[in-house]
């Protein structure tokens, strides 16, 4: 019982001082994680609660990362639930920023993860396309390369474009 109390506490305080000093780039390193962690998905998707108004990147990374804790219940009822509140998160920020990137990504990697039968797989191309188009004028170095890395491990780039892409892995 000590050591869940304690666990309990560390996690509160955890997400008490993540949720204080959310940024942009505290949510880019931790959003690769919570895509294979359940406890980080948890700790992202509660900090990222508060921390959005439906218009911004922000509000795009929290829809996703709701959208993957459907991947850590078994719940058939509760992952829909996910699925639809991420949904809306997410093509909220992208209605609002249409031309943002990050955000295009953000539904391509979701839309390519995604089971089919969902049917939320209409803007896979789309997205691939802008992203293949608007990639070498993004600035951010880091965000580049990951978005690069990405694509180039995904089945739905085909080998010419990611061919074009290796050149933003370093």
């Amino acid at each position: 019982m000590k050591s869940v109390l304690v666990s309990c506490f560390l996690f509160l305080a955890f997400v008490s001082a993540f949720g204080q000093d959310l940024t942009l780039d505290d949510v880019r390193k931790k959003y690769p994680l919570a895509t294979k962690d359940e406890v980080v998905c948890n700790e992202l998707c509660t900090a990222l609660k508060g921390k959005v108004d439906g218009t911004d990147v922000l509000s795009g990374y929290a829809g996703s990362v709701t959208m993957l804790m459907a991947k850590y219940t078994s719940n058939p009822f509760t992952k829909m639930e996910h699925f639809k509140e991420g949904k809306k998160l997410l093509e909220d920020a992208i209605s609002h920023n249409k031309n943002d990137i990050e955000l295009r990504f953000l539904r391509f990697a979701i839309q390519d993860n995604l089971p089919s039968m969902l049917g939320y797989n209409e803007n896979l191309e789309e997205d691939k396309s802008y992203i293949m188009k608007y990639l070498p004028m993004l600035d951010k170095r880091e965000l580049r390369k990951a978005i690069a890395n990405y694509l180039i491990k995904s089945e739905k780039t085909d080998d010419k474009e990611k061919a074009s892409l290796k050149k933003y892995q370093n």
